[in-house]
C-alpha cells in the first residue's frame, strides 16, 4: 500500500518537473487546478472507494459472496460518478477566471481541470477496484497496476507537454491528457482482473439492490464529503495564496508537491492499517484495533520525523528541482525554501490526521468524521479569509494552515481514544 500511494507522488512529481520545462505559469497553475481536480474527484473517489471497507469487513467475516457484492456497490457508484463529472466539468472550469490569478495562469488552470474531470470515471472505478483487491489482502497487485499507470503517465507527459517523439507540444493540456490516459489503463487492468476472478459473471452479486446501495451510501458519502472537504480547504488556501502573486503561488504549489513525498507513503500505511481494522471488525475482534492504530501511528511518526529532517536540511535543492529555469526561478526557490520549514513542522502532526483518520473511517465512524471536519474546515476558511483581508502575507497564511493541521490531529486522537467507534456497525 505504501508503494502504491508513493507511485501517486512520483506521478505528480513527474508532471511538475515536466511542466517546469514548459513555463512558470504552468507550474503555478498545476497547484490550484490539480487540487481542484482531486477535490471533486475526491468526493467521488472517497465514496466509491469506501467499497474497500465493506470488502475488508466481509473478508474478515469469511463471506466471499459479500466481497463481490461490496465491490459491485463501488462499481455502481463509479458509473454514477462519471456521469456527474461529465455534467459539471466545463461550468466549474470557468470559475478559475474569477479568482484573480494572472490571465495565462487562469487559462492553464481551467484547461487542466476540464480535461481531468472529463475522465473522472476511470480513477473512480480504479479506486473501487483497488479497494476490492486491498480488502481481500492482495495489495501487491494494486502496486503493480499503479506502477504501470505511472510509466504510462511519465512517457505521455514528457511527449505531450514538451512535444517530444513527434507528439504535439500541448503544455498543461498534455499533462492532463497523460494523466487521464494513465488512469484509463489502470481501470482497464483492474476490470480484467475482476473479470478473471468471476466478479462480472456473478449475477447474484451484481444485481442492483436499492436497500443495500442506500446503506452503503449512508456510510460512504460522508467519507467522500470528508475527503473533498479537506481538499476544498487546501484548494481555497492555494487560491488565496495566489492573490499574493505568481511567485508565492508557484512556491506554495511546489511545497505541496514535495510534501507528497511524506504524505502519500503515510497514507499507504494508513490504508494498510485500515484494512487490518476492517478484517478485525468483520471477525468481531474489536479489542485488536487499538494496538493496530497506535503501533501504526508510531511507525508513521518515525517516517514523518525523517521527512521533516529532509525537508529542513535540503529545502533549497528540493525546490530548485521544480522551479525551472525562468526569470523568477530564483525567487521561487527562496520563497519555497522558507515554506518547506512549515511543511517539515506540520508533518509531525499530520501523521495522526492520516493514521487515526484511516482507522476511524475503516471502523465505520464516517458520520462523525464528516461532521467534525466540516466544522473545523469552516473555522479555518473563515480565519483564512480574515487574514487575507486584514493582514495578507505568506507567513501569516501558512502559520494558520499549520495550526489547522495540529488542531485536527488532536481532535481525531481524542475521538479514537474515547472508543465511540465501537458502537458503529458497518455490515448488517
Amino acid at each position: 500500500m505504501i508503494l502504491s500511494t508513493s507511485a501517486i507522488t512520483f506521478m505528480q512529481i513527474i508532471d511538475a518537473i515536466v511542466l517546469s520545462r514548459h513555463s512558470s505559469e504552468a507550474v503555478a497553475a498545476i497547484g490550484p487546478s490539480g487540487l481542484a481536480v482531486i477535490l471533486f474527484q475526491g468526493f467521488l473517489f472517497g465514496t466509491a472507494g469506501y467499497a474497500g471497507t465493506f470488502v475488508a469487513h466481509s473478508h474478515g467475516r469469511g463471506d466471499a459472496h459479500g466481497v463481490r457484492t461490496s465491490t459491485w456497490l463501488g462499481i455502481y457508484t463509479s458509473l454514477a460518478s462519471g456521469i456527474v463529472a461529465l455534467v459539471f466539468a466545463w461550468p466549474i472550469a470557468q470559475l478559475f477566471f474569477l479568482v484573480g490569478h494572472e490571465a495565462q495562469v487562469a487559462k492553464d488552470e481551467s484547461i487542466y481541470f476540464w480535461i481531468c474531470m472529463l475522465g473522472s470515471f476511470f480513477p473512480v472505478l480504479s479506486g473501487a477496484m483497488a479497494g476490492w483487491l486491498s480488502g481481500i489482502g492482495r495489495p501487491v497487485i494494486v502496486t503493480g497496476v499503479t506502477f504501470v499507470s505511472l510509466v504510462v503517465n511519465a512517457v505521455l507527459a514528457w511527449g505531450l507537454v514538451l512535444g517530444e517523439w513527434g507528439l504535439p507540444r500541448m503544455g498543461i493540456a498534455g499533462a492532463a491528457m497523460a494523466t487521464v490516459a494513465a488512469q484509463t489503463v489502470a481501470a482497464i487492468l483492474y476490470a480484467l482482473l475482476f473479470a478473471k476472478s468471476g466478479g462480472f459473471s456473478d449475477t447474484i452479486a451484481r444485481r442492483f439492490k436499492w436497500e443495500e446501495f442506500r446503506r452503503f451510501l449512508s456510510l460512504a458519502v460522508p467519507m467522500g464529503l470528508r475527503i473533498s472537504g479537506e481538499l476544498a480547504a487546501w484548494t481555497f488556501f492555494l487560491v488565496v495564496v495566489g492573490r499574493l502573486g505568481t511567485v508565492e503561488l508557484a512556491a506554495s504549489s511546489i511545497a505541496f508537491r514535495i510534501n507528497g513525498i511524506a504524505f502519500f507513503p503515510a497514507l499507504g500505511l494508513g490504508q494498510a492499517a485500515g484494512i487490518l481494522v476492517g478484517h478485525a471488525r468483520g471477525a468481531g475482534n474489536d479489542d485488536d484495533i487499538p494496538a493496530i492504530a497506535w503501533q501504526s501511528l508510531a511507525v508513521c511518526e518515525i517516517w514523518m520525523l525523517a521527512m521533516a529532517i529532509l525537508f529542513t536540511t535540503t529545502s533549497g535543492p528540493l525546490m530548485s528541482i521544480f522551479a525551472g529555469n525562468g526569470s523568477e526561478s530564483v525567487r521561487i526557490v527562496e520563497t519555497g525554501s522558507m515554506l518547506m520549514k512549515f511543511v517539515a513542522f506540520y508533518c509531525m502532526f499530520d501523521a495522526a490526521n492520516i493514521m487515526i483518520g484511516c482507522v476511524l473511517a475503516s471502523a465505520g465512524d464516517t458520520h462523525w468524521i464528516a461532521r467534525t471536519f466540516f466544522i473545523c474546515t469552516s473555522v479555518f476558511l473563515v480565519l483564512l479569509w480574515l487574514v487575507d483581508r486584514i493582514i495578507p502575507g505568506l507567513i501569516a497564511e501558512w502559520s494558520l494552515a499549520t495550526i489547522f493541521v495540529f488542531a485536527t490531529a488532536v481532535i481525531w486522537s481524542v475521538r479514537f481514544r474515547f472508543g465511540a467507534w465501537r458502537k458503529v456497525q458497518v455490515l448488517r
